[in-house]
């Protein structure tokens, strides 16, 4: 037997703490009327208790995403993946891959990776990416390294270039 886990929330009403209840319950409450703005909520993945008025995902907008959610409970604990986070990866990557230009894709990479991990962790709401962004950093950082050293490389080659030319044709 498949045993689907949907998300379980908790709420305050009277000073007493009532629940778990099931998504399509907690709406099924908040349009009864015994659930309204200023009640506080909870489920797993949240930090504190919340006031039902700031969760994004139980404002008026996203009921219809949650009630369709109740219908494929599996699809309702999956976070959605952060742009930054795969924007980051994806940069990443391909600043390994260019050989002589790698800190043109290198910086955004890093630079997304930073805005993904801020975001994924300010988040109110779950959001999945934070290996994406690290991935992301880790390729950006190594491939600026790359980047510095040629640079470095082709600096140190002119200087005894340079150096060895003037002794040659000097006094």
């Amino acid at each position: 037997m498949i045993c689907l886990e949907m998300t379980q929330w908790y709420y305050g009403s009277e000073g007493q703490q009532n629940g778990p209840v099931a998504d399509h319950e907690l709406h099924s409450l908040i349009a009864q009327g015994v659930i309204i703005d200023s009640t506080l909520v909870w489920r797993e993945g949240m930090v504190t208790w919340q006031a039902k008025a700031t969760v994004p995902e139980l404002q008026a907008g996203a009921s219809s995403l949650n009630m369709a959610n109740s219908y494929y409970p599996a699809m309702a604990n999956m976070a959605p993946n952060s742009g930054l986070a795969i924007a980051s990866m994806v940069c990443g990557i391909v600043s390994i891959l260019f050989c002589y230009v790698h800190a043109i894709v290198a910086i955004p990479a890093v630079i997304c990776g930073h805005m993904a991990l801020k975001r994924i962790n300010d988040s109110p709401v779950p959001m999945a990416g934070r290996g994406m962004a690290i991935a992301g950093l880790v390729t950006g950082y190594i491939a600026l390294f790359f980047q510095i050293c040629w640079i470095g490389f082709f600096i140190y080659a002119f200087n005894q270039a340079s150096s060895h030319s003037s002794s040659t044709f000097g006094p």
